[in-house]
């Protein structure tokens, strides 16, 4: 993500100059700016002007320097958004890795706006396939319980398919964003595990009200389900400040 980040604010940069410039720009004019600030050389911002004009984002104006053509303007309005959306990513991201219950709790509740919305249209839109698809991952978690393994990617993969099942992309983007590092489900699934709640109980009730086709009790059956996750996350830091206190 980082590299890519890079390259795009590069990319975005010299579009960008070129497209204020008052006159045809040059890899001897660029050098002394954005050559600088990346520490580039002539030659590489040449060739990268060249594949710029491959690109048609830019023309050579004789021996002047090269300026915007109108594809190069679009590009210039598509990269500011599309790094706009990928810096707002990237702050949300850097949210999700922070540790402890605020920022734990505060997953949770992005996933319950999000994840409530889900379980209704997967309740109006599950196929067969995707009831096959949900039973079989209930039945993993089942079969790693009674192993007594944590069945934490086998908890992501329930809400996946679900997402999946009520296919609306918006929905399923927004979702992947907070489950993308996983973190939370790793927490939680052992959470539940050590104050003795039941997580696949939560999941069997939520399929059961898409099965049944009903759009409020899946809405329902996962609002209670979230809701359990907080009060679980709540009553285990309590504990363990509890224990801090007491050592």
């Amino acid at each position: 993500m980082a590299l890519e980040m890079h390259l795009l604010q590069l990319e975005y940069e010299f579009l960008r100059a070129l497209g204020e410039a008052e006159a045809p720009l040059g890899a001897s004019t660029l050098v002394h700016t954005l050559g600088k600030k990346y520490e580039l050389s002539q030659a590489t911002i040449g060739r990268k002007l060249m594949e710029f004009d491959v690109e048609g984002y830019t023309v050579l104006e004789g021996r002047k320097g090269r300026v915007l053509t109108d594809k190069g303007l679009n590009r210039v309005a598509h990269l500011e958004k599309e790094l706009q959306l990928k810096n707002a990513n990237s702050q949300l991201l850097q949210r999700l890795n922070d540790s402890g219950e605020s920022a734990l709790l505060d997953v949770l509740v992005a996933r319950r706006a999000l994840e409530r919305e889900i379980a209704s249209l997967a309740a109006q839109r599950a196929t067969e396939d995707d009831i096959k698809l949900l039973e079989a991952s209930i039945s993993n978690q089942l079969d790693l319980l009674s192993r007594n393994i944590i069945p934490y990617e086998e908890d992501r993969e329930f809400h996946t398919l679900l997402a999946l099942a009520a296919r609306n992309q918006v929905l399923l983007h927004a979702a992947q964003l907070v489950w993308q590092t996983g973190k939370d489900f790793m927490e939680t699934a052992y959470i539940r595990r050590t104050v003795g709640s039941e997580l696949v109980v939560d999941h069997r009730n939520i399929l059961d009200a898409v099965i049944a086709g009903s759009a409020e009790q899946a809405e329902a059956a996962m609002v209670t389900h979230i809701n359990q996750l907080i009060e679980d996350v709540k009553r285990y830091y309590k504990i363990q400040n509890q224990k801090q206190h007491q050592s």
